[in-house]
C-alpha cells in the first residue's frame, strides 16, 4: 500500500512538472546594421533551478568590417501577461568581417507558464 502511494505521488509530481519540460520554440533572430543573431530556446525544470529557460544561439558579422563590442540582450516575456520575467545581457565582444561567436544563457521562469525570448542587439 505504501509503495503504491508513493509510486502515485511521483506520477502526480512528474505530470505537475510536465508543464514546463516539453516547450521548444523554432528559432528566432535578431539584427541591428550588420550583426545578426540566431537563437532558439527551451523551457525546462532541475531539483537545483526550478523552471527554467534555456537560450543557445550564435551572432555573426555579415559586413566586410570589424564592429563592437556588441551586447545581446535577451527577455524573457510571459506570453500572457507581455510581462519580463527575467533579462540578461551577453557580451560578445568586437566581432571582425565575417566572424561568429555562440552564445548560451538560462533565464529564470514559473513552471506552468508560456514565455517567449525577446532579443535586442546593443552596439
Amino acid at each position: 500500500m505504501k509503495i503504491t502511494a508513493l509510486v502515485l505521488m511521483l506520477i502526480i509530481t512528474g505530470v505537475f512538472l510536465a508543464g514546463c519540460t516539453t516547450t521548444t520554440t523554432a528559432g528566432q533572430e535578431t539584427a541591428r546594421d550588420t550583426i545578426r543573431a540566431h537563437y532558439e530556446y527551451h523551457d525546462d525544470w532541475s531539483p537545483g533551478l526550478g523552471c527554467y529557460g534555456k537560450v543557445t544561439g550564435y551572432a555573426y558579422n555579415a559586413g566586410n568590417r570589424t564592429t563592437g563590442p556588441v551586447t545581446l540582450n535577451l527577455n524573457l516575456v510571459n506570453t500572457k501577461t507581455a510581462t519580463i520575467r527575467d533579462s540578461r545581457s551577453i557580451f560578445l565582444g568586437t566581432m571582425g568581417d565575417g566572424q561568429s561567436v555562440t552564445f548560451e544563457s538560462v533565464l529564470d521562469g514559473e513552471c506552468l507558464q508560456d514565455y517567449r525570448i525577446d532579443g535586442t542587439i546593443v552596439k
